[in-house]
């Protein structure tokens, strides 16, 4: 692996080949040949391919790891099966109803850790953010702008969740038949930034407050 600069501790040393998506979440979705389908706006096809790329050091991936990932990733739905974050949020009753829609006060609930379901979320958006994760681009998947940075602090435990950004979530009920994940993409709101994340099951949207001449 080569020696670079990690964008996560900005410390010049050997990066490992880092994953967009977490790697767990491939088998989730591969067939029984062991192939995923992966599209784009151009292509869609089946592949074994995983998107990664040399970008950080180990000691941040397991920054990563430990305090999401390794949590959030067995929670997921799976084709057929079960939903185990779907049963630790309504454990507890919703805080609001309102017609088909149930609103469900995470940070109450005992059974759901919303540090590293944050911290999760987050880390997924902000290698989008740094990196192209295409081998014909160079610009990064999606732009944060200015809060790059505070995002990057938040994830090394240096400051608190980033100021004017919000991280809301939207969960499917089960049976989940949407099996699949997509990269973080621009959302179309036009009146503040938003992007998009959708992995089996659990829709992560990140909100944005423009600053003013952004």
């Amino acid at each position: 692996m080569p020696v670079q600069k990690c964008p996560l501790c900005m410390e010049t040393k050997q990066v490992v080949s880092s994953h967009l998506m977490p790697a767990g979440l491939y088998a989730y979705t591969s067939g029984p040949n062991g192939d995923h389908v992966s599209f784009n706006a151009e292509i869609m096809m089946a592949t074994t391919r995983q998107l990664q790329h040399p970008l950080l050091c180990q000691a941040c991936e397991e920054n990563l790891n430990k305090n999401g990932e390794n949590w959030m990733v067995p929670l997921f739905a799976r084709y057929g099966g079960s939903f185990l974050f779907h049963d630790l949020l309504t454990k507890m009753p919703p805080a609001i109803v309102d017609e088909e829609t149930r609103v469900f006060a995470a940070a109450r609930n005992p059974d759901i850790k919303t540090d590293m379901l944050t911290h999760f979320a987050m880390g997924i958006f902000w290698k989008a953010a740094v990196h192209s994760w295409s081998g014909s681009e160079t610009a990064p998947l999606i732009d944060l702008g200015p809060y790059t940075e505070s995002v990057r602090q938040y994830l090394r435990g240096e400051t608190w969740f980033p100021a004017r950004m919000a991280l809301m979530i939207g969960v499917l009920p089960p049976p989940v038949k949407n099996i699949s994940f997509s990269g973080p993409y621009r959302g179309a709101n036009g009146e503040w930034h938003n992007f998009v994340l959708y992995i089996l099951g659990i829709e992560f949207m990140l909100f944005v407050i423009r600053k003013s001449g952004e």
